[in-house]
């Protein structure tokens, strides 16, 4: 689920104005947070706000920090400045979305440490996200042609970099996925959001459609099932600057997805996967941010 969001962050940020908000900035972002992701169910599931906002002093910081771990690591253990240091992991199963295709959320938090400085750098944030893109996918940036196609444009501006892309990937070796996602960047003076999200509008396009088949395996050969629609997933990461500890950043990643009956037979089974490839995807994105 990770590595599907993450390649759909396909553009990077420019510097935004002083003073300026990401609710301001990010319109995929502030929909996320305050209308919420279609789900199917009777309400749309919304967004938690950031557990670290931006404006906060260096002992709010630490309060927050302090609040998030308490009962499960000291200060000095989550904060440590290595690759292998502690994440904080929650997944939740959503009320009132639809029986068939129930909604889960999942929130992770950890540090890393780097130079703030560094993420006005493009290509470090693209080396970052792709640390998290996975192997064995393919896709790419939708075009302006394909977009002027269905009647969508890019926002003006260079206060935020705005994208649309697809991708194609076997999951967990049990579902092959193809969708199309739109995604949105912002940056402030104090840190960096990311929002992207499958876009509904692509659900029925007949070159970029938003689906899911089923991987069986037959005397030893790899059966592929019919296309079924999919549509429900979309992500927040923030990266915000903490005055304490020195060069250290908080990293917070929000998902809500979607996940049909048909992908596992089993309603735990990707719930049990989760933990040890979120720790492994931490991983990988600390080594990035602090090579």
């Amino acid at each position: 689920m990770y590595a599907l969001l993450f390649s759909l962050l396909a553009t990077t940020p420019t510097q935004a104005p002083a003073g300026s908000s990401h609710e301001n900035l990010n319109a995929l972002y502030k929909k996320l947070t305050h209308e919420g992701l279609d789900v199917g169910g009777k309400a749309k599931a919304k967004f938690p706000p950031p557990t670290m906002p931006d404006g906060l002093t260096p002992a709010q910081q630490t309060a927050v920090i302090a609040k998030l771990i308490e009962k499960n690591y000291t200060y000095d253990q989550f904060t440590r400045n290595s690759t292998v240091a502690p994440q904080m992991i929650k997944i939740e199963d959503l009320p009132d979305s639809d029986p068939k295709n129930p909604a889960r959320a999942v929130s992770v938090w950890f540090l890393a440490y780097c130079d703030f400085k560094k993420l006005d750098d493009d290509r470090f944030l693209e080396r970052i996200m792709n640390a998290n893109k996975g192997t064995g996918s393919s896709g790419g940036e939708l075009k302006p042609t394909d977009l002027q196609k269905r009647g969508l444009t890019i926002s003006a501006g260079n206060e935020n970099r705005e994208s649309y892309g697809f991708v194609e990937f076997d999951f967990l070796d049990k579902v092959r996925i193809k969708v199309t996602g739109h995604a949105i960047w912002s940056r402030t003076e104090e840190s960096v959001v990311a929002a992207a999200e499958i876009d509904p509008r692509f659900n029925n396009d007949k070159e970029f459609p938003n689906e899911w088949r089923s991987l069986t395996k037959q005397g030893g050969q790899l059966k592929v099932g019919e296309p079924q629609p999919w549509s429900g997933a979309a992500m927040y990461v923030k990266i915000t600057k903490l005055q304490e500890p020195k060069g250290a950043l908080f990293v917070e990643q929000h998902v809500i997805y979607q996940e049909p009956a048909g992908w596992f037979g089993a309603p735990n089974y990707l719930r049990a996967k989760l933990p040890p490839a979120v720790t492994d995807n931490v991983r990988k994105m600390r080594a990035e941010i602090q090579k």
